[in-house]
């Protein structure tokens, strides 16, 4: 048996969710046989060989349309502006002449990889929504502005204008993602999605789960007590080019950190992850430590206290809380930043909203030892129970191949 897994990013090495989704997507489609994947990544820069049995078919996306020439298009079309703003060209042409025709089932990752590409394959069809773009816009435009309190009248003014514009463009490609992500799920035989709630959210009849997980790649350090309880440590690991988490840890540094200060002083909050140029001024902050991309996670996870996801929007399911879960840290999240992952209040981690009280179960995680003893040993029984990725890469081979089997 032969699959076409199609994607815009190569994902070797693993080094965000997105790619250890994809990673895993074509692991699974690798317990089915021999894997080509069209991959459609025009970056450019030095990878990791794919593994034994993928074929790397290189088409790749030519760069993004300049706003003179995608927004007069997005105003006549009916999709959103992601998709009209992106040139799949290159990749269209050449694509036929790289594919081996018949494939068994054509695995397409993403919307954006579908909606570039379907027209060229025929059979079975697998499409992995991954998130729900329509309800990640909406939690972007309900967060409402974000202008900072000490800014000049005219600073405030111009932020409040600029989230007018985008608020009403976003709410106008809600729909158009909506009303794709529709089409496109009525031309597949299956679409995946993150979480049984997504299921539901989506909208659709045709959809499975396929959960995100993670993969323990070495053995944690014991976090039953906090280092220091006047220096706990609450690290935030993400990428800063996702707009969710950028908004999240400036929360956090803004409005619930000099909440922790007033009790703990000496608390400390450590922002990992790529892209952390997006947020570099709140090194500033007192207590705050921009650290960027780290070679390996294992010395962060091991010195922190306590794993906060200050979520406030964005749909699917965080790389971060399993991760958390996995390496036996306490965890304080909102109720967006759990969502769709098996995990209750005061079980596994905490679940606040709003600075106040995010902020008081910050303290708490940090500083009730038996509290934090109950949650490390219940997250771990929960993510080994449910979120590895060898149980769903094996559950995510029988979803297709009952798409094969149902192919109409």
């Amino acid at each position: 048996m032969r699959s076409l897994c199609v994607a815009e990013a190569y994902p070797w090495p693993s080094d965000d969710g997105y790619k250890l989704r994809l990673s895993n997507t074509i692991e699974a489609l690798r317990l089915l046989g021999d894997v080509d994947f069209l991959c459609m990544d025009g970056s450019g820069r030095e990878r990791d060989p794919a593994p034994s049995g993928v074929r790397v078919l290189s088409a790749p996306e030519d760069p993004e349309l300049t706003p003179g020439r995608w927004a007069p298009r997005w105003i006549a079309a009916s999709e959103p502006r992601r998709l009209v703003r992106r040139d799949f060209s290159t990749a269209r042409r050449l694509a036929p002449g790289l594919l081996s025709a018949p494939y068994d089932v054509t695995l397409f990752s993403h919307v954006d990889a579908w909606h570039a590409t379907h027209d060229l394959v025929d059979g079975p069809a697998v499409l992995d929504f991954d998130n729900l773009e329509d309800l990640a816009l909406r939690g972007l435009r309900r967060l409402g502005p974000r202008v900072d309190v000490g800014a000049s009248l005219q600073a405030k003014a111009i932020g409040y204008g600029r989230w007018a514009v985008t608020s009403v463009v976003n709410r106008i490609d809600e729909g158009r993602w909506n009303a794709v992500q529709h089409r496109a799920a009525a031309a597949v035989d299956r679409v995946l999605v993150c979480s049984e709630m997504d299921i539901a959210r989506s909208g659709c009849s045709n959809v499975s789960v396929m959960a995100n997980g993670y993969e323990l790649p070495w053995e944690p350090v014991d976090h039953d007590d906090p280092h220091d309880a006047d220096k706990p440590t609450f690290t935030f690991v993400g990428v800063m080019g996702y707009p969710p988490n950028v908004d999240a840890v400036r929360w956090f540094a803004d409005r619930v950190l000099p909440l922790v200060h007033r009790t703990v002083p000496g608390a400390r909050f450590r922002i990992v992850g790529r892209s952390a140029e997006a947020v570099a001024d709140l090194d500033l902050f007192d207590g705050v430590s921009v650290v960027g991309a780290v070679d390996s996670m294992r010395d962060e996870l091991a010195a922190a206290d306590v794993a906060v996801v200050p979520i406030r929007s964005g749909a699917g399911t965080r790389l971060k809380v399993l991760e958390a879960m996995a390496n036996g840290l306490p965890m304080v999240s909102t109720t967006v930043g759990c969502e769709g992952i098996d995990v209750a209040d005061r079980q596994q981690l905490l679940i606040a909203d709003g600075p106040e009280a995010f902020a008081a179960a910050c303290l708490e995680a940090a500083t009730d030892v038996a509290l934090r003893r109950r949650m490390i040993q219940a997250g771990r029984a929960r993510f080994e129970e449910r979120y590895t990725w060898s149980a769903i890469r094996e559950s995510t081979a029988e979803i297709v191949r009952s798409a094969i089997s149902e192919h109409r």
